[in-house]
């Protein structure tokens, strides 16, 4: 019996506990704190919601689904961008190094500046047909890119663009590009090839510098090729210099070992060249140049220079940019 009424006692302590801590759990939710704090926390889950926009499998859209601003890891090895997205912003993929395919669909019309760069396994890029831009920097350092074919509809390409491309082989620009930027396709090492298009007016400093062609054939529309623009290709053999090209930058064919044949038209806007251009090329003790065209600043054969540090072997910055 005494046992039985200890039983009895415990268990109403135990039920008048339970009513105690739901009356209390009651009091606290009517209450204007916890109000605060339900809504405090709420809001912060808003905030968090609208600064990372939507997510799509594993990669961030913006609110209106047209921008893929991003990944959630950085360790994917492949991604497909979803219908109605319109551009990639930059540094959207920046130091995926795993990242090996990538599925970018009709419609997307930019990809922005950095946008690829160090992805390292990358090694084949299929660009739809709508896009317009690339912009500086985008596939920059993917050493492992060997291909890439550009849409007819592409008009722009930013500078450093291709920078460091290690192995790509090809490129066919399409007749839309005027101008070849800043360093595009610096450093490409095996890029044996580029067939230039009859729209290409300019070709700025450093745009091939470290590249592997044998022969470069300009279209008559080029008019200036920029300061260093072919510096230290080691396998170019022959360069054909259309009449249309009215100025050469200096050291635009510098350092180029194998430069043994320069070919001239007889009708160039060219006044004069400066023999700094080919400077450490043996093309420079035989420039065979046109009547019409004068050499100045020539001083004979010179002293071998070494070549430059930012040569001998890969970056990991973009080297400034100093005008004269």
């Amino acid at each position: 019996m005494i046992r039985a009424k200890k039983a009895y006692i415990l268990d109403g302590m135990k039920c008048k506990t339970k009513v105690a801590f739901f009356a209390y759990m009651a009091l606290l939710l009517l209450s204007p704190a916890a109000t605060i704090c339900f809504a405090t926390e709420e809001s912060s889950l808003a905030d968090q919601k609208a600064a990372a926009g939507i997510i799509h499998e594993n990669l961030i859209l913006s609110e209106d689904g047209k921008t893929v601003t991003g990944t959630v890891d950085k360790g994917i090895t492949s991604a497909e961008i979803p219908q109605g997205v319109t551009s990639i912003a930059a540094k959207a993929f920046f130091h995926c190094e795993n990242l090996r395919s990538i599925v970018i669909p009709e419609g997307v019309v930019t990809i922005g500046s950095w946008a690829f760069s160090h992805c390292r396994a990358l090694s084949e890029v299929s660009l739809p047909k709508s896009l317009s831009r690339i912009e500086a920097g985008a596939f920059s350092w993917c050493d492992k890119l060997f291909f890439i074919e550009f849409p007819a509809k592409l008009n722009y390409i930013g500078a450093n663009a291709f920078y460091s491309c290690a192995s790509l082989k090809s490129v066919t620009l399409p007749k839309g590009i005027a101008k070849i930027r800043n360093s595009t396709f610096y450093g490409c090492l095996k890029l044996e090839e580029v067939i230039f298009p009859q729209s290409l007016t300019e070709i700025e400093e450093n745009a091939f510098v470290n590249c592997a062609f044998k022969t470069v054939d300009f279209p008559p529309t080029l008019v200036q090729i920029g300061k260093s623009a072919f510096y230290h290709c080691p396998q170019l053999e022959k360069v054909s210099i259309p009449a249309s090209v009215a100025e050469i930058g200096a050291k635009a064919f510098a350092h180029c070992p194998s430069l043994s044949k320069v070919e001239w038209s007889n009708h160039s806007w060219l006044k004069e060249v400066d023999a700094d251009i080919f400077s450490k090329s043996p093309v420079y003790t035989n420039l065979n140049l046109p009547d019409s065209i004068s050499l100045v600043n020539y001083n004979g054969p010179s002293q071998e220079e070494p070549v430059p540090p930012e040569l001998q072997g890969e970056q990991e910055e973009v080297p400034s940019k100093k005008k004269k």
